[in-house]
C-alpha cells in the first residue's frame, strides 16, 4: 500500500511521485493548435482524486494545475515538483 497524502494536502505531489505503483491516470481529452497542445487527465491515488490540465508548447510545460477532491489545487507557481509530475504522466502515456 502506497503511503496515503494527508488532508491537508502538504507534499501531496512529493508523495505521487515517490510512490507511483499507486498512482493512476486517464486522459480525457487532448487539444492541438498550431503551437499548443492541451491535455486533461482523471488523476486517481490512494485516498485522492483529482483533475490535472496542462498546455504544453515545443515540449515545454507552460501551464499546468491540479485540483484535488480536498479542495487543494496545485500550479507550478505552488509546487515545483508539478513540472515532474507532468512530465512522467505524458511519458507514460506515450505523449513524449
Amino acid at each position: 500500500m502506497s503511503k496515503s497524502i494527508p488532508s491537508s494536502g502538504a507534499g501531496a505531489i512529493r508523495v505521487m511521485l515517490k510512490n507511483k505503483k499507486g498512482l493512476h491516470f486517464e486522459q480525457q481529452s487532448k487539444k492541438a493548435n498550431e503551437e499548443r497542445t492541451s491535455y486533461l487527465y482523471d488523476i486517481f491515488y490512494e485516498n485522492v482524486t483529482g483533475t490535472l490540465n496542462m498546455s504544453v508548447v515545443d515540449g515545454d510545460i507552460r501551464i499546468a494545475a491540479l485540483n484535488l477532491s480536498m479542495g487543494k489545487v496545485i500550479t507550478l507557481e505552488n509546487d515545483q515538483n508539478l513540472k515532474k509530475f507532468c512530465r512522467y504522466i505524458l511519458e507514460q502515456d506515450g505523449q513524449c
